[in-house]
């Protein structure tokens, strides 16, 4: 764990004590970021810790069962976000964000991003700004809303990467969201359209089961 993660996670459990906050714990079929499966088809267990300060400003951890290249080489994802949100009107709000995700068993995989989103209306645009020669990468999405679900399209599109070909591509998205009494369903095709002929295009679909409480 670098100095920093170590700091921010003093300073996060400090501050969180006088903050409102919101906890997640979630059962994936698969881990799927931005089209591409971090956990080889084997599912994962997440837990995501948010808290949500005064003045637009939040902050949060969380830490996933995922990203094992064998089963002789567990790994696990641990990362942490400090944001700002705004809500200009009833149909547009802006965040702006810093990201960090960390590898415990697998330091030259850990990066950093700075996040930029816009939502408007059931649409939301994001960008996000790769650091240390991460790649950027884009995203539009749009969300209806329907009875007690949400259908969500997603296209998104990294800039290429010249350190790790496997993530230069274009991915897209299709699924719903379903809120129970006391959990989220959630069921999702993807597909990640490789731009390099050195790698293969990657599609399936994934189911996750999710419950969040306030405390």
């Amino acid at each position: 764990m670098n100095l920093f993660l170590k700091v921010f996670l003093t300073i996060f459990f400090s501050i969180s004590i006088y903050a409102e906050r919101e906890i997640e714990f979630s059962l994936n079929s698969d881990s799927i970021w931005r089209g591409l499966t971090q956990n080889n088809g084997n599912p994962t267990l997440g837990m995501d810790l948010d808290v949500l300060l005064k003045n637009g400003l939040n902050t949060g951890i969380w830490i996933e069962s995922c990203c094992s290249e064998s089963s002789s080489y567990p790994n696990r994802e641990i990362g942490f976000y400090l944001g700002y949100q705004k809500e200009i009107n009833d149909n547009l709000n802006f965040s702006l964000s810093y990201i960090g995700t960390n590898y415990p068993n697998s330091k030259i995989d850990n990066y950093d991003e700075l996040g930029l989103n816009f939502s408007f209306y059931d649409f939301e645009i994001s960008y996000f700004k790769g650091l240390n020669d991460f790649p950027d990468y884009y995203e539009l999405s749009y969300t209806y809303n329907f009875l007690s679900n949400d259908l969500i399209l997603s296209y998104g599109d990294f800039d290429p990467y010249i350190n790790n070909n496997s993530s230069n591509g274009k991915n897209y998205s299709v699924g719903i969201d379903s809120f129970q009494e006391d959990f989220t369903l959630g069921f999702f095709y993807y597909y990640f359209d490789a731009r390099s002929s050195n790698n293969n295009n990657d599609d399936g679909f994934v189911f996750s089961i999710s419950k969040k409480t306030s405390f």
